[in-house]
């Protein structure tokens, strides 16, 4: 099963409502890789863990770093392992790319020379993106302008000469390969009902305690640890510093989230192998095929 959606669609809730005897949960999901990082990556809780089994959460230290080829193997293992139980595993996406990836095959992208890494490596934060969106706006619209990672590997290529988009034929073939028949999910939430979710869980993340959580990684790993790349930690940087006020800080966290909620249902959309359902309408399916199994 591949459960899409994006931020503040339910997913978390949906799943906690199956049958840990017969499913467990893959994480999809850039942010929950990382340790420490529980409030502002809306992590499923231990004890929601505890209810059904979830594979790729917690899995890096604030300071390290995945490519998208190291995650699919990760992937792999844990899809093998389920399977290898008798039990259904679960995509759980809200990463487009570590999804395309899975499921097509990993991207044969060009060597990047050793001066263009340099070039990019002197370049502020704001020169890269600026760099990016001049070389290759398509890539830059699809991206977190926090996700320096990302942004740096698009921008390797678009400086050598290329863009990121053309060289998206896949080289794999993981489904073939595991023998899967997947049915591809996509938890379809009226954008009103999406937007109000998202804002009343930021600040719910906000009063229960999203800057303590921050400060702790600030203090243990810097703040320019990859963890802290993620979506809307920058903004909970800024107010410890001192640069934005509570409020601001509030729209700004709220905003960032539906930006990203509109961009992951963009890419979503697109996908026409997912099939569009409601939050009841995704449940009831997998009730069946709990029945069935």
């Amino acid at each position: 099963m591949v459960l899409s959606a994006p931020t503040g669609a339910g997913k978390t809730a949906l799943t906690l409502e199956l049958n840990p005897d017969i499913f467990e949960i893959v994480s999809f999901d850039s942010r929950q890789v990382y340790k420490e990082l529980q409030i502002g990556t809306s992590k499923p809780s231990l004890l929601e863990r505890n209810c059904i089994p979830h594979h790729l959460i917690d899995i890096l230290e604030p300071n390290e770093k995945i490519s998208a080829r190291e995650f699919v193997n990760l992937a792999n293992h844990s899809v093998g392992n389920i399977l290898s139980r008798k039990k259904i595993p679960i995509l759980t996406c809200g990463t487009g790319f570590y999804l395309k990836a899975f499921l097509y095959g990993m991207f044969e992208f060009p060597e990047v020379s050793p001066e263009t890494k340099k070039i990019i490596s002197q370049l502020s934060r704001e020169e890269k993106l600026s760099q990016l969106q001049i070389q290759d706006p398509i890539r830059f619209q699809e991206l977190n302008p926090n996700d320096i990672y990302r942004i740096e590997r698009a921008l390797e290529i678009a400086l050598e000469g290329g863009k990121w988009h053309d060289y998206s034929t896949p080289s794999g073939g993981y489904l073939q390969n595991l023998s899967v028949e997947w049915i591809p999910l996509y938890i379809d939430t009226p954008r009103d009902v999406l937007y109000k979710r998202i804002n009343l869980r930021s600040e719910s993340m906000i009063q229960n305690g999203l800057l303590t959580e921050t400060k702790n990684v600030m203090e243990n790993y810097g703040e320019d640890c990859f963890a802290l790349n993620s979506l809307g930690y920058n903004f909970a940087v800024e107010i410890i510093h001192g640069k934005i006020t509570l409020e601001c800080l509030k729209e700004k966290f709220s905003q960032s989230h539906r930006n990203y909620a509109k961009k992951q249902i963009t890419w979503f959309k697109k996908e026409t192998i997912l099939k569009p359902l409601l939050w009841d309408e995704a449940l009831s399916l997998l009730k069946k095929i709990e029945i069935q199994g």
